[in-house]
């Protein structure tokens, strides 16, 4: 269902998505991630959901000629592939009885090679609209085919063609040909790993055997000088890379420390949970000598971030394509009553602020403890909780955490919810009760139904007793936020904690586990001795409405021990018991307002 028709803010798989559509969807990030755009070797770390998919299709060839007004293919800087990882054949559990060590590693090479080259000839025929009414580029791939192609494949062992070459040659007929090719390589190797299978003995391999630098590599670099293709480089786009097995991984990390990227650059996505950055060979490679790196959720939490106003013009593109222009925070409207109230409360800081006040400005302690206030006088009434509406676009956008799925989805449930009560009329805006309804729904199933479904069914069984200590964690530092928002602490507003000694090992890794399936971010800071940095944790502001937290604007750090969290790990009411109190949880040296005059690591979003 197209946009206009159905929701403005539903998802669909980018890959599914026509060129039209994403050009006139897509907000320019790269701004942000200058080096993704850019030759050169580059991992883009995120959760699912955070943009990572989208912007690669955004860069292939179909969406670049209509978004730069090119005419033709060779007109562009690079030309990108496309190559999801997840859900494909590269899975197979057969892949696991190649006990032999380095036949483990040359099979898993050629199979890996040669699914890309399927894709690589595949995105010719699905996102390069190559005019050729002279037939000039039909015969120079014809050419190519029968030349250094055919060169190549004899090379790794494949001596006679499975089919013979396209008698008449054409672009359609040429690269459907190279496409069958390699997908009848793949099919040998999954039926020789099914066969396999079957057998307590080992089975001897005679198909052929491709790898990165003696066929791929000069495969591409061939295809590269074709009169159709850019003269710049050829990116392979290898989306959700943490679901090759640890033997490909190493495999694709050697292909990263070949370095090749002025005529092959490898763009891998994560989502924050690669297996390994060592080769077959057991090198570990380094950034950024062999590539560069970029996590999403470090960017979009640092006080400098666009993350905002990247989400407004989605939104606003989302509503126009729908034929409404209407500005996204009118969409979106806050709960009048509520922002009035505190507003009042801002007010009465300003007016104290020269006998009581503690910030440097009138409006900084109205800034910092309005809200806090409001929420604290809401928390003495039976169901108090209730009345606090999470409601208005600043606050849908804090509640994202800096992932754009996590404020589209909520935004779909919304408009569905406001369609079902319009009566036939068009949707102009969200009612702020019906925001806050879906909001809090999402957050307790957040924090409820899907560590429930990812204890039960995705965990590892090395992550059985992490889930609960993660959940446990989870609802510690919930809690003891929420005790610091309704105390009288000069930093109310508190989302992350720092650490003031290394965490040991097994708290690490039931935090790593928490950013993995995005309960926590990490990022680094200043240590308290301004020697050194040490890790920061920032709970994921989904959470805000689970635990009554104040999810807008600034937000403060807190120093903690390792031995601090191993408590709120194993004993999590003892933990927010001991900070009701005042204990356990440090403040930083200074916090400061942000947007202020202040260091960096003082502030986070």
């Amino acid at each position: 269902m197209s946009l206009q028709q159905g929701n403005p803010f539903s998802v669909q798989t980018p890959e599914d998505i026509k060129a039209a559509e994403v050009v006139d969807l897509f907000v320019d990030v790269f701004g942000d991630f200058y080096n993704i755009p850019n030759q050169g070797h580059t991992f883009l770390h995120g959760p699912r959901g955070s943009g990572k998919s989208m912007m690669f299709r955004y860069l292939e060839p179909d969406c670049q000629l209509l978004a730069s007004q090119k005419p033709h293919l060779r007109d562009l800087p690079f030309y990108a592939v496309y190559i999801p990882i997840k859900n494909t054949d590269l899975k197979l559990t057969e892949l696991e009885r190649l006990e032999n060590k380095h036949a483990n590693v040359v099979l898993n090479e050629h199979f890996l090679t040669v699914f890309i080259a399927s894709r690589v000839f595949a995105s010719l025929r699905d996102r390069a609209t190559i005019d050729d009414p002279e037939g000039d580029q039909a015969r120079s791939l014809d050419s190519y085919l029968a030349g250094p192609l055919r060169k190549l494949l004899h090379k790794a062992g494949l001596t006679k063609l499975p089919a013979p070459l396209p008698s008449e040659p054409s672009i359609s007929t040429s690269v459907q040909w190279c496409i069958d090719l390699f997908d009848e390589l793949c099919s040998g190797v999954i039926s020789y790993l099914r066969r396999l299978s079957f057998r307590r003995t080992a089975l001897a391999y005679n198909g052929p055997l491709c790898g990165y630098l003696d066929f791929l590599l000069p495969m591409l670099k061939e295809l590269r000088v074709l009169p159709f293709m850019p003269a710049g480089p050829i990116y392979l786009l290898l989306d959700d890379a943490d679901n090759l097995n640890e033997t490909q991984t190493r495999i694709l990390n050697s292909w990263v420390f070949c370095r090749t990227s002025s005529d092959v650059s490898l763009k891998i996505s994560t989502q924050l949970n690669y297996k390994t950055f060592r080769t077959s060979t057991n090198q570990r490679i380094d950034s950024p000598h062999d590539y560069t790196e970029i996590d999403i959720s470090t960017v979009y939490t640092s006080s400098k971030s666009h993350y905002s106003g990247r989400v407004e013009e989605i939104v606003r593109r989302r509503l126009k394509r729908h034929g409404l222009n209407v500005p996204p925070k009118q969409f979106f409207p806050e709960y009048e009553k509520q922002e009035e109230a505190i507003r009042r409360i801002e007010e009465s800081y300003v007016a104290k602020w020269q006998e009581q006040g503690r910030g440097h400005r009138p409006r900084d302690d109205a800034y910092r403890y309005a809200r806090p206030d409001f929420i604290t006088s809401l928390s003495g009434a039976k169901k108090g909780s209730s009345k606090y509406r999470y409601a208005g676009f600043e606050q849908l956008v804090y509640l994202s955490s800096g992932v754009i799925r996590y404020f589209l989805e909520p935004a779909s449930r919304m408009y569905a919810d406001a369609l079902a009560t319009s009566n036939g009329q068009q949707i102009t805006q969200i009612d702020s009760l019906i925001q806050d309804r879906i909001i809090r729904d999402e957050a307790e199933r957040f924090m409820v139904a899907e560590f429930e479904k990812l204890s039960e069914e995705e965990a590892e069984p090395r992550h059985a007793g992490q889930f609960l200590q993660l959940r446990n964690l989870i609802h510690a530092l919930g809690g003891a936020f929420h005790e610091i928002l309704i105390s009288n602490k000069s930093e109310r507003r508190v989302f992350s904690i720092a650490f003031s000694d290394p965490p040991e090992r097994d708290v690490l890794a039931v935090l790593k586990l928490g950013v993995q399936y995005g309960y926590l971010h990490e990022a680094s800071i200043g240590n308290k001795e301004g020697t050194g940095r040490t890790r920061m944790f920032v709970l994921s502001r989904r959470l805000a409405p689970f635990f009554m937290l104040d999810p807008t604007g600034f937000a403060g750090y807190k120093f903690v021990t390792n031995a601090a969290i191993k408590e709120a790990i194993l004993r999590p009411k003892a933990f927010i018991a001991t900070i009701s109190k005042g204990e356990l949880l440090e403040d930083p040296p200074q916090l400061r307002l942000f947007g202020g005059d202040t260091d960096d690591d003082d502030k986070e979003l």
